[in-house]
């Protein structure tokens, strides 16, 4: 059973365990995507603890999500250790412009949803479905 954070000194003990194990992870290179270990365990239901937390005690506002389609832009990018301004010459966009695309200022026109199709291999069901 997942243990109910329920004061600020409790959450504030969790936030500085779930940094130390970031830390610790991040320089054993335990803490890559996709990676199942006891840290991103034991981080997953610290982070589960405190949301929980967040949600009844704190009055914060939601962070604006990103589209399934910026996402799987995004970890293209990272798996092909490309930066946003490679992307961008990869595609055939201004980077100014791109980057707008990517922070969801700017929607996804026909040509570049069909160069996202056909140079990532984004499936069109996801570029309609998101663009």
């Amino acid at each position: 059973m997942e243990k109910v954070l329920t004061t600020r000194n409790e959450y504030d003990n969790v936030k500085q365990r779930v940094g130390q194990l970031i830390a610790e992870a991040t320089t054993k290179g335990m803490l890559e995507p996709d990676m199942d270990n006891n840290y991103t365990r034991e981080i997953a239901e610290l982070s589960r603890q405190m949301a929980a937390y967040e949600d009844t005690f704190m009055d914060l506002k939601p962070l604006r999500e990103k589209s399934p389609l910026i996402r799987t832009i995004e970890d293209y990018f990272y798996a092909h250790n490309l930066r946003q301004k490679d992307g961008a010459r990869l595609l055939g966009i201004n980077e100014s412009a791109f980057s707008q695309v990517m922070s969801g200022r700017r929607r996804i026109t026909m040509p570049l949803a069909k160069r996202l199709h056909s140079q990532l291999g984004i499936s069109a069901d996801m570029i309609l479905e998101y663009a």
